[in-house]
């Protein structure tokens, strides 16, 4: 008998431990190539929660608006490496607007009071996310993750949209008075070191993925994002 109890408490633990993580969510928000914007849109019942995931830099301008068909549906906003909201929407509202104090992976948590997920209601719902703000890079150390340069960029780009036979100008800055470094033709596949707008011009910095002494800045315009995995 012991066994049995001992056998179904297990059991017991490890679906409540299941069910647990099935509460959680989480979804990396990419912006769209040339945008600082985006939209995401979902629907939580109970005690589910989601954390939309985006990476940005410290001194950018973040915007956030929620439209909810339920009054206590509500979102936090935590910052890279840590749990302490800064802003909780249960008590400033629906929207959120500030500067970035710190660089990295933000967490927009959207979730339903204790109460209403309690009696495991439900809502739909659509989240308003923008990012705004200078992001030129200043050539980081080559390696690690560059999937927020210009809000939420990836890590690879391919060039593209080049007319046929040529090749896109690699230069030492970003401007088309630099110096040009390279040549690169279509199809090429390069790391994203981080974007930046420099005379209404979007200009990115980039590397080939094997060559980190090939790094330069070219424009924003000739490149979509690429499904490399190093």
């Amino acid at each position: 008998m012991r066994t049995l109890g001992l056998l179904t408490l297990m059991l017991w633990s490890l679906t409540h431990a299941v069910l647990a993580a099935e509460d959680h969510r989480e979804e990396r928000v990419h912006f769209k190539v040339g945008t600082e914007g985006a939209t995401v849109k979902g629907r939580i019942e109970g005690r589910g929660d989601i954390d939309y995931i985006l990476g940005a830099k410290a001194g950018q301008r973040m915007s956030l608006t929620l439209h909810a068909d339920h009054p206590q549906l509500y979102f936090n906003v935590l910052p890279p490496g840590s749990e302490e909201a800064l802003f909780v929407g249960s008590t400033s509202g629906d929207h959120f607007e500030g500067s970035l104090p710190k660089s990295g992976d933000y967490r927009i948590r959207v979730y339903l009071m204790r109460a209403a997920a309690r009696r495991h209601e439900a809502a739909s719902y659509r989240l308003d996310i923008r990012i705004e703000g200078e992001t030129r890079a200043q050539s980081p150390e080559y390696g690690g993750d560059y999937a927020d340069g210009l809000a939420g960029g990836p890590d690879f780009w391919e060039v593209t949209g080049l007319a046929p036979g040529d090749t896109l100008n690699l230069r030492i800055g970003p401007s088309t008075g630099d110096r040009v470094v390279g040549e690169l033709d279509a199809g090429d596949v390069v790391r994203n070191f981080g974007c930046g707008r420099v005379s209404g011009q979007r200009w990115c910095q980039v590397a080939g993925p094997g060559d980190p002494g090939s790094e330069g800045w070219v424009a924003g315009r000739y490149l979509r994002e690429s499904s490399y995995e190093p």
